[in-house]
């Protein structure tokens, strides 16, 4: 660890393309906090002049104390709002808690599972956020860590809820099978009457992106909706969000459990309410439904990912298929 590195010019910047630096996103560094290295992907904890503290995995911006709550709160409350009074939420990704930590807020919450790969990103974000600390300590939430798909294909218990926090590059094959055989095994830890909310692109600058993961969601689900909202710190200054459901038919810009503007702040809710729920899905411009609304091609091949498994011995350490397969994508 080196907590007075200097940054680079003093300056996080994040373009939208990588690989065509033509316009970004930029935040003054004040301060390194924490710079090191898992066994996954570079950690680093910076203290920028507006934004406060600031997470970064691999140089990605994932985290900041003054806005990622809106990012947070509706990853966790657009799906909580189509079930009646969910109980059990599972997260796959989110090891800062941001999710998590939002959906305690719900009344009728009884148990969140974060499912982390990476044991360091809890660490580093239970010692520099206190938020994060705060979530998961809380006697309500159960850390995992481990690969992915090991662990949703032998868990015994089910979920009303199912959050995947994180991006899967569609450029890349080997995501794309990640992404296919983590979709087919969540079919297994969903109630019947569950709701999937899946972390998607932007949809004017990631169009191939958001085209190709809607057609495989439909694959495996009979009804998918999207819902955008704004993301100030992300290069692109939105993000979407994907609902999947087993059951045919769900609308979901209609809430099954509204929250009404008073009664979401009561909840400590600062975005989120029944009218925000229902404009994330019905206000999205003609392109993006266009987009989104594309043709049922068939799924990614899923050679080489591990089968759905009859062993469903629970473990909470593991290493596998989606570490190799991540590494091999970012190549």
């Amino acid at each position: 660890m080196n907590s007075h590195k200097t940054w680079p010019d003093n300056w996080h910047s994040e373009f939208v393309h990588p690989d065509k630096q033509y316009k970004s996103t930029s935040l003054k560094v004040e301060k390194v906090l924490y710079s090191g290295e898992s066994e996954f992907q570079k950690i680093s904890v910076v203290m920028t002049s507006s934004y406060g503290r600031a997470l970064l995995l691999d140089r990605v911006l994932v985290k900041t104390e003054r806005d990622s709550w809106l990012y947070n709160e509706m990853m966790g409350f657009l799906p909580l709002g189509m079930i009646n009074e969910p109980r059990d939420v599972l997260i796959i990704g989110g090891g800062d808690g941001g999710v998590a930590g939002e959906i305690l807020k719900h009344p009728t919450i009884e148990k969140v599972v974060i499912l982390e790969r990476d044991q360091r990103v809890v660490d580093i974000s239970m010692r520099y956020f206190e938020d994060s600390g705060v979530t998961i300590r809380d006697s309500r939430v159960e850390v995992v860590v481990g690969d992915p798909l090991l662990v949703t294909q032998r868990r015994k218990d089910k979920f009303d809820v199912v959050i995947v926090d994180m991006f899967a590059d569609m450029r890349s094959p080997a995501h794309k099978v990640v992404a296919a055989e983590l979709l087919h095994g969540l079919q297994y830890i969903l109630k019947p009457d569950g709701v999937i909310c899946y972390q998607q692109p932007s949809p004017l600058v990631n169009d191939t992106a958001l085209r190709e993961q809607m057609r495989m969601f439909r694959r495996y689900y009979p009804s998918v909706g999207y819902a955008v909202n704004i993301a100030p710190t992300l290069p692109q200054g939105s993000v979407g969000y994907a609902l999947m459901s087993p059951q045919e038919g769900v609308d979901f810009s209609v809430p099954k459990q509204g929250f009404g503007v008073e009664e979401a702040r009561k909840l400590g809710l600062r975005c989120y309410n029944t009218e925000v729920h229902q404009g994330s899905f019905m206000c999205v411009p003609s392109i993006v439904r266009d987009m989104v609304s594309e043709g049922h091609p068939d799924t990614p091949s899923t050679e080489g990912a591990p089968p759905i498994s009859g062993n469903k011995k629970h473990i909470y350490s593991v290493q596998s298929m989606f570490s190799r397969q991540q590494s091999a994508g970012d190549n």
